[in-house]
């Protein structure tokens, strides 16, 4: 008899760290999604036409939305290993109102941005007007990044800083390569260079730093890419809450077990596993969100 009761806490005991290893399996498979949608971000960001935008001040509130529910989570799962019945429960709805609270916060933010142009899946100009499809001003409310370089607004179009090579002699290039100088020809200096063209013949070169105007070819392609940094935007914030609702569906089922005062073990358990979820998410959406704003 003895023996069959170790063998079944045994069994129990197994069970359970069972189910908690597989938790922290799905947090790593989490964890990688995020890494890989990241990373793709930062990628796409220096390739091509990239339109950089303020984010809505929205997020911040639903991030403080998202820290408190996390404090009361953890009073939820203390009162859930303390047996109180009535304290779980007051602390899991808290921390469902409160999911729900940046939930609301979440589409708000959406909405504020679909309003000002920005959608899942557009253009960043009317191909026959060549109109931003974005609303603001440029410089202020956005901006348009060409292979990881502002472009410059002017009148006549759109401009970029590069680098422009300007011939010069020997005299000339052993001045520059020795003294450095900050500008040269009324540019700024950057580097001395030798560029050989064959076998037969080298130029020497100034490299400077030159506005350049966006070539016509690039331009008729900005007017047929897509707004690629908004719907990176949706992408990852969408993720994020759909695995936030799937956490309150959960929530709700552990406050329908606590209603009915059944916090078993294994009751408690789940409770305490679900609030490692909703930690892992709370301080996954702290990290997408000073992702967003330092590197956007």
């Amino acid at each position: 008899m003895e023996n069959q009761e170790q063998v079944e806490q045994y069994y129990q005991k197994a069970r359970r760290k069972a189910k908690t290893n597989i938790v922290w399996f799905g947090i790593f498979s989490i964890v990688m999604l995020f890494a890989g949608l990241t990373s793709a971000y930062i990628v796409s960001k220096g390739d091509n036409f990239w339109v950089n935008f303020s984010m809505p001040n929205t997020l911040w509130i639903s991030t403080i939305f998202i820290l408190l529910s996390s404090i009361t989570m953890v009073l939820a799962v203390r009162a859930s290993k303390e047996m109180n019945n009535k304290k779980t429960t007051l602390f899991l709805i808290l921390t469902l109102i409160l999911g729900l609270l940046f939930t609301g916060a979440q589409v708000s933010a959406w909405t504020q941005l679909r309003a000002k142009g920005y959608a899942w899946a557009d253009r960043i100009m009317n191909p026959e007007t060549g109109e931003y499809m974005m609303q603001g001003n440029y410089g202020e409310d956005f901006t348009i990044q060409f292979q990881g370089t502002e472009l410059i607004q002017e009148e006549d179009g759109l401009y970029f800083w590069g680098e422009q090579a300007i011939k010069i002699d020997k005299v000339e290039y052993d001045q520059l390569q020795s003294s450095q100088p900050e500008m040269f020809v009324g540019k700024e200096f950057i580097r001395v260079q030798e560029n050989k063209k064959n076998k037969n013949k080298i130029e020497l070169e100034a490299v400077v730093k030159s506005k350049m105007p966006l070539s016509a070819s690039y331009l008729a392609k900005l007017k047929e890419v897509g707004n690629v940094s908004s719907s990176y935007f949706y992408t990852i914030t969408i993720v994020h809450l759909l695995h936030i609702l799937v956490t309150l569906i959960y929530l709700i089922s552990m406050i329908v077990l606590s209603g009915r005062k059944e916090l078993t073990v294994d009751n408690q358990l789940k409770i305490k596993l679900g609030g490692y979820f909703w930690h892992f998410f709370a301080g996954l959406w702290v990290y997408l969100l000073l992702f967003l704003f330092l590197i956007h």
